[in-house]
């Protein structure tokens, strides 16, 4: 059985911490795990809606400053320069990765793991695969909640980095992935993404130090993401089925469970084949692989030797595979196993919020166990099962003795003090409890724990932090209570328009999605102008409709890299600084930026070959 040392970890570091005053406390006192008098439901397709920011909060790089929150912005940039020589474990693989010899590799993107800016493959793919799993195993939930072109913006992001951190050797196989970018050092820095600068280090996985569990949670979450956009986009599913498959043989044919640099907080164990048989799943609905052979064999086992006995969670996926293929294929086996889980860790009822025996991060074992319900329950809303979840998740969005949702920003009422560095950067210790400077809507924090304590503290992540693998558990839930009820949603607008912490009248692209660019349309060059007295090239292009801005790249070394990605929509042209080198050969992409993205791809393909005078 997996150990799951990343709980067990931090509740030895919350038990060691220093104890604070019963006055910097919302309660001492721990209240029977029961809600208030049943009122109405909340809009559990509003609730859908907003879970996803959460993530637009933890996003990472230098897209950042494009996506739909106001307060944050570009972070991290020195990810795209990172450097080599802080690589660890890349071994041999140096050359595959640094193609140029400049002694530095592009990481940037992807998102932060939860209130801490670390990036860790693991729980990535985790929270991207939980989405695309919450859209496949409630078709029409995110249409309902008027935000399934979110969902496909956050996919996208994801799978891009994931894609991105894979290198690929020129016979399709994965030579290395970057599965962590800095480390648990990060922690003793609070405050805001965008002021921690300078390098981080970056930790490799090679066919020599692989971990199975990491690759196959990335090979995972990139099939599901195929199936996501397979019938809006098959040209960006074929790409992550592509690299879907190369994770898959990378980690069954190089098993391994290293984990430098994961401290005891992301530690993993040798047990893989959760991920392995998530990932077959995913391939056999996409019809690119034959059915899995890991079946249900009774009370938490799998083929009688590989156990669950637990819960969905970032580093055991059992019961998502499980739901998964209940849902494919109907066999009754799958929905027994499931059912089985959700009685051994308590089960779900009227009357009583379960923990599931955790003592820190419960909302999200709670969704969990609610996800195998919903999916074990066939859509019968009047059973006791149904009312059992539904009670659950009203305790989760603010029916509770303390009258606040654990939704941040939904409802009327939400805790002050998230455990969140960019929305409550405070003055760098939160150690004086800070209030957020923003409310992080839609982030999952832990709630109430096991003994009936929700403490409201912001140097404390028991209570008040989220992470990518909350919210990913939360729209598993939330998208199966919108389909059982039919709940609507126009994206939760009555939020989003009226509050600060978001832009107005952004657009994430049309519901069919993740943009309406037509990828045949890209800004051609129409004139390349020399200058021989100040060596220098200038370039004309034609526009683009609907394009926001248009970028310039160049073709050095063996990869192509920005110039600049800021001229405006109005700019047709743009001339290279003076005195580059005479007789020295470029090639030169201009790229729009048209719904959120960029025409990168036909602009390259369309890339224009120049010599300086």
């Amino acid at each position: 059985m997996k150990k799951y040392r990343r709980s067990m970890s931090k509740v030895a570091a919350f038990a060691a911490s220093v104890v604070m005053s019963a006055a910097t406390m919302m309660s001492s006192a721990a209240p029977a795990l029961t809600a208030n008098a049943a009122g109405s439901d909340p809009n559990y397709a509003d609730a859908l809606a907003l879970s996803l920011y959460f993530f637009d909060s933890n996003q990472c790089g230098s897209g950042v400053d494009d996506n739909p929150l106001t307060w944050r912005a570009n972070c991290h940039v020195s990810d795209s320069q990172a450097s080599i020589s802080r690589a660890v474990n890349l071994g041999g693989q140096s050359s595959l990765v640094d193609p140029d010899g400049d002694g530095k590799v592009d990481v940037s993107g992807g998102y932060h793991d939860a209130g801490d800016h670390i990036k860790f493959n693991l729980t990535i793919g985790f929270g991207m695969n939980s989405l695309a799993l919450s859209d496949y195993i409630n078709p029409g939930a995110y249409e309902k909640a008027g935000c399934r072109d979110h969902l496909l913006y956050i996919l996208r992001n994801g799978a891009d980095y994931l894609m991105k951190t894979t290198f690929l050797n020129n016979s399709g196989e994965v030579g290395a992935v970057c599965y962590m970018v800095s480390d648990v050092g990060d922690h003793s820095y609070w405050g805001s993404p965008e002021k921690q600068t300078g390098e981080r280090p970056t930790y490799w996985l090679t066919p020599s130090s692989n971990n199975s569990a990491v690759v196959l949670e990335m090979a995972s979450a990139l099939a599901g993401t195929a199936v996501a956009f397979k019938d809006t986009d098959a040209a960006y599913s074929a790409k992550c089925v592509k690299y879907a498959k190369a994770l898959y043989r990378f980690g069954t044919q190089h098993t391994g469970n290293y984990m430098e640099g994961m401290g005891s907080m992301y530690g993993t164990d040798s047990q893989y084949q959760d991920e392995q048989a998530m990932t077959e799943g995913w391939l056999y609905i996409l019809g690119e692989g034959s059915q899995p052979s890991f079946k249900p064999t009774g009370n938490g086992c799998y083929n009688y030797q590989y156990y669950d006995y637990h819960l969905y969670s970032w580093d055991k996926v059992w019961a998502g595979y499980a739901a998964m293929m209940y849902k494919k294929t109907g066999d009754s086996a799958y929905a027994n196993e499931l059912l089985f889980e959700v009685n051994q860790k308590g089960g779900l009822r009227e009357g009583t919020y379960n923990t599931c025996g955790q003592t820190w991060g419960c909302s999200r074992y709670n969704c969990a166990v609610q996800m195998s319900a919903l999916s074990a329950n066939n859509g019968n809303k009047d059973s006791d099962l149904a009312k059992g979840v539904k009670y659950q998740m009203n305790y989760i969005l603010g029916n509770n003795p303390y009258n606040k949702s654990f939704l941040t920003g939904f409802g009327s009422s939400w805790s002050s003090k998230v455990h969140h560095r960019a929305a409550n950067p405070g003055n760098g210790d939160p150690a004086l409890n800070p209030d957020a400077k923003y409310v992080n809507y839609g982030y999952l924090i832990g709630g109430t724990g096991s003994d009936g304590s929700f403490n409201e503290v912001t140097n404390d992540y028991r209570w008040t932090e989220g992470a990518l693998d909350y919210n990913g558990c939360f729209a598993l839930a939330c998208a199966g209570l919108v389909n059982l009820y039919d709940c609507k949603s126009d994206g939760a607008s009555s939020y989003v328009n009226n509050a600060s912490e978001f832009k107005k009248n952004y657009s994430f692209g049309n519901s069919s999605g993740n943009d309406n660019t037509d990828t045949s349309v890209y800004p051609a060059i129409t004139n390349v102008q020399y200058s021989e007295a100040y060596h220098q090239v200038r370039f004309t292009w034609s526009p683009v409709a609907n394009a926001t801005n248009y970028g310039i790249a160049v073709y050095l070394a063996g990869k192509w890299r920005i110039q600049t990605s800021n001229l405006s929509a109005s700019t047709l042209s743009y001339t290279t600084p003076k005195n580059l080198t005479p007789g020295k050969t470029y090639r030169v992409a201009v790229a729009a930026k048209v719904n959120g993205q960029w025409t990168a791809e036909e602009s390259i393909k369309h890339a224009v070959t120049i010599t300086v005078k």
